[in-house]
C-alpha cells in the first residue's frame, strides 16, 4: 500500500499547488504577501494524507486494484463433517501486487530522505567552514561579514548574519543601501526559518516532485515580499532593478539554501516584471475569482478518497462467511435438503434471536470479539442461548457445540448446525452459531416452520448499519440511550416521514439516531401470514467503550 499511498500524496500536493497558485495571485492582487499562499500549500500537502491517515472514518475511500490469483468460491458451504472436525483453509497463491513493492520503496524513500538530509549538512558544514574565513566590517553602518564572492544573502537560523561579497564595497552608497536593506527584511520576516521549512518537506517527502514545485514558488514568493517591502519603505524601482540584474551577473554559484538577493535567473526576470508591473482596475474582482478557486481546489483536497485495499481474492471464502448472504453448514449426520432451512431463513433466525437475546450488539460492535451459540428449533424460537469470548476459534466442530451447549447431547441423525456473521460486513465481532438437535424439548414444537412466516404483531429488528457516534460528544464523554419511533412498512423499512425522537439524553444524537433507524432492517409485523404496517419504539444506544 505504499505506492498508493505515495500516488495518494503527489495528487494532493498537484491539487494543493493549484489552491497556491490561485491564493498566490488573489493576495498580489490585494497587495499582500504571497508567501502565505505557499506555506499553506505546503502544510496542507502534509496536513491532509496524515489526517486521513489518523482519521479514516472521516474520508472516503478508493479501492486500489491488486491483481491476484483467483481462488474458488467457499461461500454457501454445504458439506457432511464428523463431530470433531475442524475447517481448514488452503491459503491461495497470489500473482504479483503492488504490495511486493512496499520494501522497495520504503527502503528508497528512507535511502532519499538520508541522502538530501546530507546534503544539506554539507552545504550547512560547508557555510561554516568559509564563515570562519571571512572578515567581520562595517558597511553603511551594518554588521556584516565579508566574502570573497558568496551573497548577497543571509545566513544562519538563531543566530543570522548577513553576508555581503567583496566586490558590494565598490558599489555607490545608495545601491550598498538598498542591498543592505532587502537582507535585513530577510530577517525581520524570520525568511530563514521559512526556507528552513521547506527543506524539512523535501527531507520527509523527497519523492514528491509537488512539493518540490512548492518549495521553488515559496523561494520566489520570500524574495517578491521582499522587494515589496523595500520598495514600500523608500527605494526606486530603476535603481532597485539595476541592483538586481548587477547582483544576478555576479552571483555565486555556490547554493546556500538561504534567502539572498542574487537568486537564480528565472527568478530575477519575474521579480523585475513585478515590480514594473502596476495593479489593474479589477484588481478585487480577480482577488475574489482567484480565492474562490483556492477554496475550491482545497475542498476537492479534502474530499478526495484515500487508498485502501479491496479484499484479496484468497480472503474471498472467509469474506463470504462475513455477509449476510452466506452461512456454513455443517451437517452432523447426512441430511437432505428440506432437513434444513434456506440460507435466508436462517440468517433471519439468528438476527431475530440476537435483537431479542443480546439486543446491544446490534448497534454496539462487541469487545473482545464474541461466539453467540442458540439452541433452538426449526421455526426460529430459541430454546437455549449463551455466549462466551472467541478466543481466536476460527472453525465450529460438534465438540465446542457441546461444550457451551451440554444439553443437546450425543450427535443424533437429523442434527444440524451453522454458523455466520449475521449482522452483515464489517460485524465480524459478533458470529451467531445456531444448533438444531431432535430433543425432547423441540420435538414438543410443532412441524418445521421454515418452510412458512410465523406471526408477530410487532417488527423485530433485524440487523442495522454500524452506529455513527457524534464525534463532539465523544470527546465530551457524554453517551446515553435514544428511543426513536417509527413506522415500519411491509418491506421492513421505517418510513421517512414517521421518524421522530420520543426520548434522548442530547439533542446531538438524535440525527445519528434517525439515520441509523432508517437504514436499518425489520422483520415486519404479520398477521396471518402478511406482513402490515405497525409504529414500533427503537432504542438505539449510544455507549463510550
Amino acid at each position: 500500500m505504499i505506492a498508493a499511498w505515495m500516488l495518494y500524496c503527489v495528487a494532493i500536493g498537484l491539487v494543493l499547488t493549484v489552491v497556491g497558485v490561485a491564493l498566490e495571485r488573489g493576495l498580489h492582487l490585494a497587495g499582500r504577501p504571497t508567501r502565505w499562499a505557499w506555506i499553506a500549500a505546503l502544510t496542507g500537502s502534509f496536513l491532509i494524507p496524515t489526517a486521513a491517515w489518523l482519521r479514516p472514518d472521516a474520508f472516503s475511500t478508493l479501492a486500489v486494484p491488486f491483481p491476484t490469483a483467483p481462488v474458488s468460491d467457499a461461500a454457501n458451504v454445504v458439506a457432511p463433517v464428523r463431530p470433531d472436525a475442524q475447517t481448514m483453509a488452503n491459503p491461495a497463491t497470489s500473482a504479483f501486487s503492488l504490495r511486493d513493492l512496499d520494501v522497495v520503496l520504503r527502503w528508497g524513500w528512507t535511502a532519499s530522505s538520508i541522502l538530501l538530509l546530507c546534503v544539506f549538512g554539507a552545504a550547512a558544514l560547508r557555510l561554516a567552514a568559509l564563515r570562519r574565513r571571512w572578515r567581520a566590517s562595517l558597511v553603511d553602518g551594518r554588521r556584516v561579514l565579508v566574502s570573497d564572492n558568496v551573497g548577497p544573502a543571509v545566513a544562519g537560523l538563531w543566530r543570522p548574519v548577513v553576508i555581503v561579497p567583496a566586490w558590494a564595497l565598490a558599489l555607490g552608497q545608495a545601491q550598498q543601501r538598498l542591498m543592505l536593506s532587502h537582507e535585513e527584511e530577510h530577517l525581520r520576516a524570520a525568511d530563514p526559518w521559512l526556507l528552513a521549512f521547506g527543506a524539512a518537506a523535501l527531507v520527509l517527502m523527497p519523492w514528491n516532485p509537488a512539493l518540490w514545485w512548492q518549495v521553488r514558488r515559496l523561494r520566489l514568493a520570500v524574495e517578491i515580499d521582499c522587494d515589496a517591502r523595500v520598495l514600500a519603505r523608500g527605494g526606486t524601482a530603476p535603481e532597485y532593478g539595476e541592483l538586481l540584474l548587477r547582483v544576478g551577473h555576479r552571483r555565486t554559484q555556490f547554493a546556500l539554501a538561504a534567502p539572498a538577493l542574487g537568486e537564480p535567473v528565472s527568478f530575477l526576470e519575474r521579480r523585475i516584471r513585478r515590480m514594473a508591473t502596476t495593479l489593474p482596475r479589477w484588481r478585487w474582482a480577480g482577488a475574489a475569482v482567484a480565492v474562490t478557486v483556492a477554496a475550491g481546489a482545497l475542498v476537492g483536497a479534502c474530499e478526495a478518497p484515500r487508498p485502501v485495499q479491496p479484499e484479496q481474492s484468497s480472503d474471498r471464502a472467509a469474506a463470504a462467511v462475513r455477509t449476510p448472504e452466506s452461512l456454513v453448514f455443517m451437517p452432523v449426520l447426512p441430511l437432505t435438503q428440506e432437513d434444513v432451512p434456506s440460507r435466508d431463513v436462517m440468517i433471519r433466525w439468528m438476527r431475530a434471536a440476537i435483537a431479542r437475546e443480546y439486543p446491544d450488539y446490534l448497534t454496539t460492535p462487541a469487545k473482545p470479539s464474541v461466539d453467540l451459540w442458540f439452541h433452538g428449533t426449526t421455526g426460529g424460537r430459541v430454546i437455549r442461548s449463551t455466549r462466551n469470548v472467541r478466543g481466536g476459534v476460527a472453525s465450529v466442530g460438534y465438540k465446542e457445540v457441546r461444550a457451551q451447549l451440554p444439553e443437546v447431547g450425543p450427535m443424533r441423525p437429523g442434527m444440524w448446525f451453522g454458523w455466520a456473521y449475521p449482522l452483515g460486513p464489517g460485524r465480524e465481532d459478533a458470529r451467531a452459531i445456531w444448533v438444531y438437535g431432535s430433543s425432547a424439548e423441540s420435538d414438543s414444537v410443532s412441524p418445521p416452520e421454515h418452510r412458512q412466516t410465523s406471526d408477530h404483531e410487532q417488527p423485530e429488528l433485524l440487523s442495522g448499519p454500524r452506529l455513527q457516534y457524534p464525534d463532539l460528544l465523544r470527546y465530551a464523554g457524554i453517551q446515553g440511550r435514544v428511543i426513536v419511533q417509527a413506522m415500519i412498512n411491509e418491506t421492513g423499512r421505517a418510513e421517512t416521514a414517521s421518524v421522530k425522537i420520543v426520548e434522548s439524553p442530547h439533542p446531538g444524537f438524535n440525527q445519528a439516531a434517525k439515520d441509523w433507524v432508517l437504514a436499518a432492517r425489520f422483520d415486519p409485523a404479520r398477521v396471518q401470514g402478511r406482513a402490515v404496517r405497525r409504529v414500533v419504539n427503537v432504542p438505539v444506544e449510544f455507549a463510550i467503550e
